[in-house]
């Protein structure tokens, strides 16, 4: 850091070294001792002027007054003495200098100097001291003169006063300033005990100055230091509304800033470190997770996973059925599977953990049911089950199952975990839902190859039986017939030849006949020439003659318009299909055909009052006619509904958009419903 010398312009660096080198160390000087120093050093200066001022001044004064002082009474004897002195009367002269030493103390000595310069009387009674005559000399023209001796006893003011201008002589008078000198120390000391007792007030109004002014900077200090240790709790006193004051309140501001600072960097850091803890879970998760393709041991290591990041012991996962009402048991760890699997088909839904279906969040249930197979069970560190968390595996805000996870204390988990497993729900939920839609299009590609294989075994066998057909009755006719030509060539009479061509032409019509139902096998011409109602309308009535079972048949919003060829062709094949599997499998004596052109969509559906079937047990199986409607429905951009149960029936129901058709006009037949009370009749 610079000094302060280096920020004043204009000093050499000399001074400037200097400067620095003194405000080094009077600036390392506490406030308190500086104040003090300053009030006292200002209170004795002060003093000592004052003192040296007024010791001057009343010096001078002093010695102006002993001056006239001296020149009044040596005026004075030397116009007393005039008359003594012209009548030769010296001891006159002698008692008036005696009485002017005992009328006036700081007179030390009085004499008079004849004209021609012989001591007349003197008040030296041991003898006159050489040298003193020509010491002081005065004219006669002079009033006085005044000439400062140094003495043993001190400065002796010698005044010389001409006596009757010089003729009669000369009266010299030694003033002595010890008085005054006297009188200038008591003054002097009295300055200076002014002076100490001023300094000392001084030194007392300092002190309690300073007490005042580093007081609650002292406290500011301590606080600051507080302050610095991270304790935001204290707060300097308010002492007065001063600068001090003034900065006080601006510190106390600013510690409440800092204290609002913190708690937002609190805040934040601790949102931070819940999104770090849960960024590094959800990771955690998602690479045990992305490590298995199977469902049962994806959830299972993620059970798994799950419990070491909660540090518990015991949990469970279970999936929901289709239906979304009951559950079964996926995998379990730390508990018997007989108890977790008893939790599934007893306890869910009805206990309290079915909430996770209507709310869709994490929930600690801290009190279970007495009936709840998990109440009080042994974990592995002999703790008792009291509660446990239930955690929703969602995907497109569906609850496809729960993970449940045991605890022995009601605070096993926090807030901030029930959100983190929430997170990790989701991200299950949606590992779950991708694992099911791989493992359905993993089962629709075996059946789409198992369907390919059977397309081309059924094609194989239909070339088979076409050519067998046309083997066994097409060739035959013609053979009989060549062999009919052949003998007609041999005939003679016309009435044999007529009646021979009779016969000939049976063979014909038969031949024409079979090779006519053939080409209606492999492709219904009615489908091209009319359309997709005809068609339905012949084949039901071909399926009502040839399997004996009794079908209703209704259109509703065609009016006369033709669909694009390829939706006719497939809803044509998957209305087949579905009349085929009534006649082969459902056992049914009756079905019903209803086919609804509803503004951009067209429906078929196709109901009968057989035995039904289980379409959970019939998708895991694979039946590849269910398959090959479902393909075929899927390839015009529709889709395909099975509704059944067992000795209830089935329905199929196909759905196709059209789009670039026209609207076909409002009847009020044309309806959903009708066409849906129409067709469940059956």
């Amino acid at each position: 850091m610079s000094g302060l010398a280096d920020r004043m312009p204009g000093l050499s660096p000399f001074a400037r070294r200097l400067f620095n080198q003194f405000w080094a160390v009077a600036g390392a000087v506490r406030v308190r001792t500086k104040i003090l120093g300053v009030v006292l050093t200002l209170v004795l200066i002060l003093g000592v002027g004052v003192t040296f001022q007024v010791r001057s001044t009343f010096r001078t004064a002093l010695g102006h007054e002993l001056r006239n002082r001296g020149v009044s009474i040596t005026r004075d004897v030397a116009a007393r003495s005039v008359d003594l002195i012209l009548v030769h009367d010296l001891y006159g002269v002698y008692q008036l200098l005696l009485d002017t030493l005992a009328n006036n103390g700081d007179v030390r000595y009085a004499f008079v100097v004849g004209p021609d310069g012989e001591i007349l009387v003197h008040t030296f009674g041991e003898g006159f001291p050489a040298g003193l005559v020509g010491v002081n000399t005065v004219s006669p023209v002079e009033r006085y003169h005044l000439q400062n001796l140094a003495t043993d006893e001190g400065i002796i003011w010698d005044f010389a006063v001409p006596i009757l201008e010089g003729r009669a002589g000369v009266l010299r008078v030694g003033l002595s300033e010890q008085a005054m000198r006297t009188t200038l120390s008591h003054v002097t000391r009295q300055l200076l005990v002014t002076t100490i007792i001023v300094s000392l007030a001084g030194v007392a109004a300092a002190i309690l100055l300073t007490w005042l002014i580093t007081r609650p900077v002292l406290d500011l200090v301590e606080v600051t230091r507080t302050v610095a240790r991270g304790d935001l709790s204290h707060a300097a006193a308010h002492w007065a509304n001063d600068e001090i004051g003034l900065l006080n309140d601006s510190f106390n501001a600013m510690i409440t800033d800092l204290a609002g600072a913190r708690a937002e960097s609190e805040a934040f850091d601790a949102e931070l470190l819940r999104r770090s803890r849960e960024l590094a879970a959800l990771y955690e998760v998602s690479r045990v997770v992305s490590g298995q393709q199977d469902l049962t041991d994806m959830l299972d290591g993620a059970l798994r996973c799950v419990l070491a990041l909660m540090d518990l012991e015991a949990g469970w996962v279970l999936l929901l059925e289709p239906e979304g009402t009951h559950a079964r048991l996926v995998c379990s760890v730390g508990i018997p599977v007989r108890v977790a699997r008893q939790e599934a088909e007893t306890g869910f839904p009805h206990c309290q953990c079915g909430r996770v279906l209507e709310e869709k969040r994490s929930l600690l249930i801290t009190s279970l049911d007495e009936t709840c197979p998990v109440r009080g069970l042994c974990l592995a560190d002999e703790r008792l089950v009291t509660g446990h968390v239930a955690v929703p595996l969602v995907s497109k805000s569906q609850v496809l199952g729960t993970l449940n996870i045991a605890c022995a204390d009601s605070d096993c988990v926090s807030h901030e975990d029930l959100q983190l497993l929430g997170a990790i729900g989701q991200q299950l939920g949606v590992a779950v839902e991708n694992t099911r839609l791989w493992e359905e299009v993993r089962q629709k590609e075996a059946a789409r190859g198992q369907l390919l294989q059977r397309i081309i075994t059924a094609q194989e066998e239909e070339r088979k039986r076409i050519a067998r057909e046309l083997h066994d009755d097409t060739s035959q006719s013609l053979t009989s017939l060549m062999v009919g030509l052949k003998v007609l060539e041999g005939l003679r009479s016309a009435d044999e030849a007529r009646q021979y061509l009779s016969g000939l032409r049976a063979i014909v019509a038969e031949t024409l006949e079979a090779v006519h139902d053939l080409a209606l096998e492999l492709r219904p011409s009615v489908l091209d020439d009319m359309g997709l109602v005809a068609a339905v309308d012949h084949h039901v009535a071909e399926y009502r003659r040839r399997f004996n079972i009794g079908v209703d048949n209704r259109a509703v919003g065609f009016d006369g318009r033709r669909l694009p060829p390829a939706v006719e062709t497939t809803l044509y094949r998957i209305v087949q299909e579905a009349l085929t599997n009534v006649a082969r499998h459902s056992g049914a004596s009756h079905a019903s055909v209803l086919l609804e052109w509803t503004g951009h969509h067209v429906r078929a559906i196709v109901e009968d009052n057989g035995s039904g079937l289980d379409l959970s047990l019939a998708r895991q199986r694979r039946k590849l006619g269910l398959y090959g409607m479902e393909e075929r429905a899927t390839l015009i951009g529709g889709s395909l509904r099975i509704e059944s149960q067992p000795a209830m029936g089935t329905a199929v129901i196909v759905r196709v958009p059209l789009t670039d058709v026209p609207t076909p006009p409002h009847s009020p037949t044309s309806t959903t419903s009708a066409g849906e009370t129409e067709a469940s009749r059956c």
